[in-house]
């Protein structure tokens, strides 16, 4: 997994927000890690991010991971 710089073209690029399992707080958890609120699985859009795929990450759900 490559390590996603936490910057400002990065968080313009960000879709954390559309994601059905958000938690309402936070973006780009791929760079700055998980998130402090508590994450249910109701899907996932990391697949479908500039940033996940430009980084080659792994896996989804990165709210709930880092």
């Amino acid at each position: 997994m490559g390590k996603v710089p936490d910057t400002t073209e990065n968080m313009a690029r960000c879709i954390c927000g559309g994601c059905p399992s958000y938690p309402a707080e936070g973006v780009l958890f791929c760079a700055k890690g998980k998130s402090v609120k508590s994450i249910s699985r109701r899907g996932c859009i990391c697949g479908d991010c500039a940033i996940f795929r430009d980084y080659n990450l792994a896996d989804g759900y990165t709210a709930r991971r880092g």
